[in-house]
């Protein structure tokens, strides 16, 4: 239990272990280029104010549950030893700021600010990722891998170019809006769903949905510099333009159907590779003028 405001640190990278539960309405900083370990849950009768640990070592989240009413900020790389549930009450950012790894689930929860900076699942591939919805989420560190499903409640930005992909068929879902001027590839054989708007505050450079899956486009618009490449099975959720403003390639690489209008605009190459409105007729469908 801390019962005050603390800092523990190791001057020569030792390792600082939990080996228990941990709780008490205070700050903790950790600081080492050791191990830091949380064994047991964490704020689970009393939440921490905040907990912060230092770059240059690693972390090991054991516990299941971390709760905090401010901030989480794990600075060193980052591995996850059971199916965990990160908790922010009081709007507090949780951050990755290295790497995060385990073959487990994630469910983080906070009407702050998300942030992966690093590389999610790079060497071994978490089972799911869940963030809820009221804040936001930054997709930093290009690559997010899970087995099952990922899903971002929240408001998403790219911070670089992203490929997310899920090797057991998970559903992939971006349930709010989505911006960022980098690409984005989404590869799964389940369900991609963009829920709110793509790129209407910063257009994305590109996207590119894999075969074998579906795509659901739910937002009313997609804005791209360059190419909107669709692979899978995509349906129509919404009335939709979209806009691909550097001339870019706007694919469907498979059918298209969906009760509701499309317009596609672009000065490249529009291309429908399957049956549109085979199942369900559009309600209209409009390409401009100035491309093929």
């Amino acid at each position: 239990t801390l019962g005050a405001a603390t800092t523990l640190t190791s001057t020569g990278s030792g390792a600082i272990t939990f080996s228990n539960t941990l709780n008490g309405a205070q700050t903790l900083a950790v600081n080492t280029s050791g191990t830091t370990t949380f064994t047991g849950a964490v704020g689970s009768s009393a939440a921490l104010t905040s907990l912060t640990t230092d770059a240059g070592g690693s972390v090991a989240i054991n516990g299941g549950v971390v709760n905090s009413t401010g901030a989480q900020i794990y600075n060193d790389v980052a591995t996850l030893g059971a199916a965990t549930t990160l908790t922010s009450t009081g709007s507090g950012a949780i951050t990755f700021g290295n790497t995060l790894d385990g073959a487990y689930t994630l469910t983080v929860n906070t009407s702050g600010i998300t942030t992966f900076a690093g590389a999610v699942g790079g060497t071994t591939a978490l089972t799911s990722i869940t963030t809820d919805a009221g804040g936001s989420v930054n997709v930093n560190g290009g690559v997010v891998n899970t087995t099952g499903a990922q899903i971002y409640g929240e408001a998403a930005t790219l911070g670089a170019n992203t490929t997310l992909n899920s090797s057991g068929a998970g559903d992939i879902t971006f349930g709010n809006t989505l911006n960022g001027a980098y690409t984005l590839a989404v590869n799964t054989s389940g369900a991609t769903t963009f829920t709110g708007a793509v790129g209407s505050s910063a257009a994305l450079t590109s996207i590119t949905t894999d075969a074998g899956g579906t795509v659901v486009i739910n937002g009313g618009v997609v804005n791209t510099t360059n190419e909107q490449i669709y692979n899978d099975v995509t349906t129509l959720g919404a009335t939709t333009v979209l806009t691909s403003t550097g001339s870019g390639a706007i694919t469907f690489g498979n059918t298209l159907n969906g009760a509701y209008a499309l317009a596609v605009n672009t000065s490249g190459t529009t291309t429908f590779t399957g049956a549109v409105g085979n199942t369900t007729a559009l309600t209209s469908l409009t390409t401009d003028a100035g491309g093929s």
